[in-house]
């Protein structure tokens, strides 16, 4: 221990003056250099922004031509993402990983859609005369973050690992552990860790919710079923009051009956594994839809109408997943429909991507429980006969086939259920 602190102590006198040498060239030649340089090329990255911004609210359609025309002519690197994640323009995709470079970046909003845009362009370092003699003295430095590195070892990776490894232990015994205010990797493992404890206790928080919910909304048409079997059995009554008791207990099975399977759903539409994918065209699927509903639609006074604006186009979906997403939409939307209700299914390309929108003529939803709906257990049906998992397990769904799905009240006050699914004729 003596031998290492004589150590340390010696290369720290040799190299002590070296290193007061570096600062005073920071401090006073590179510094102000570099910052003039790089103030100068910040305030044309603003001004590249704002006009890059501009054509773009010009242009909406033609982002992408938008994008390289700029990255042609001020020799600039840019990052265009929408808020669903997808990047649309990206000519450098090794640049933004890296954390050592300044790039300006502005959300801007086209239409309805809100977008990310980052802009980069390297700093002329030739007119930094600091900057070009600097390999001279990046020697010394390395010399000198070699031995902070040495010396922070013990408190940067010993110490951050022995706290993951308690807190893991005491996991085991029911404390949790909690979050560390450092920066280093074993705290970013340490962190995620507290983030999986954290989301495994909210799942397990969401099947208990599960769980009380599938108690409440079986246990009300059960003890209907219970009833009514008590007076068949206790009570002797004329044939048209059994007939009623045995209507109304087959009508209660069909209700646990549609809960059950619902539930059943929702477990197996979690599951990624589960999608079997087949080869369909759009038009087939389109006729399967219309030749399940029209009639039954028709019968309850509802009118059914598809309008395919995509074409013919070959779909790899799981087929019987997805008529279950029209299946629980089409329900969803007929029960709480007027007379004279009216249906419509269109589609469309947009993109990578074969959009779907149902719309219908019923009531809508409030606001305030537009983003809401999709959520599990949640239901605006206050005598709760449905689970509340109908549009989450269309979430799932439409989610695990690469695709989004959300909703919006429309001008005949009725709601549109929009969602997507990817092109597969166009090459991700």
């Amino acid at each position: 221990m003596k031998m290492k602190k004589a150590a340390l102590f010696l290369v720290g006198a040799v190299f002590l003056l070296n290193f007061l040498l570096i600062s005073g060239y920071f401090k006073y030649l590179l510094i102000p250099q570099l910052s003039q340089a790089i103030e100068k090329n910040n305030e044309q990255l603003n001004q590249d922004l704002y006009e890059i911004i501009d054509t773009y609210q010009s242009n909406p359609n033609d982002l992408y031509n938008v994008s390289e025309s700029f990255v042609q002519e001020r020799n600039l690197s840019i990052f265009l993402q929408n808020t669903k994640g997808e990047v649309l323009y990206n000519n450098n995709e090794n640049l933004w990983n890296r954390g050592n470079i300044y790039y300006v970046t502005s959300f801007l909003q086209i239409e309805d859609e809100i977008y990310l845009i980052k802009i980069y362009r390297k700093t002329d370092t030739e007119s930094i005369p600091a900057l070009n003699n600097f390999i001279l003295f990046e020697i010394i430095v390395i010399f000198i973050i070699v031995l902070i590195i040495f010396e922070a070892t013990n408190q940067r990776i010993l110490s951050p690992i022995e706290k993951l490894q308690r807190s893991i232990k005491n996991y085991k015994f029911g404390v949790k552990p909690s979050k560390t205010k450092g920066h280093t990797e074993i705290d970013i493992i340490q962190n995620n860790f507290v983030d999986l404890v954290d989301a495994l206790e909210e799942e397990k928080e969401k099947q208990n919710r599960i769980i009380a919910s599938i108690s409440h909304d079986i246990k009300t048409p059960l003890t209907a079923i219970m009833g009514y079997s008590d007076r068949l059995l206790k009570s002797n009554l004329d044939d048209e009051k059994k007939k009623s008791y045995i209507e109304k207990i087959h009508n209660k099975s069909l209700t646990l009956r549609d809960l059950t399977e619902e539930f059943d759903d929702y477990l197996s539409c979690n599951i990624v594994e589960t999608l079997k994918r087949e080869n369909t065209s759009l038009i087939e699927f389109l006729k399967q839809i219309k030749k399940d509903y029209k009639e039954d639609l028709e019968e309850k006074n509802i009118k059914l109408i598809v309008q395919n604006d995509a074409g013919d186009i070959s779909l790899s979906i799981d087929i019987a997943k997805m008529k279950r997403v029209f299946s629980n939409i089409i329900s969803n939307s007929v029960r709480f429909m007027e007379k004279k209700g009216k249906i419509t299914i269109h589609v469309t390309k947009v993109d990578r991507y074969i959009e779907f929108t149902i719309s219908d003529n019923g009531k809508g939803v409030p606001d305030k429980d537009l983003n809401k709906i999709f959520e599990p257990l949640f239901t605006s049906d206050p005598s709760r006969k449905i689970s509340g998992l109908g549009l989450s397990i269309c979430k799932e769904i439409v989610e695990n086939h690469g695709g989004y799905i959300y909703a919006r009240n429309n001008k005949e006050k009725g709601l549109d259920v929009i969602f997507t699914i990817k092109n597969s004729e166009i090459s991700s």
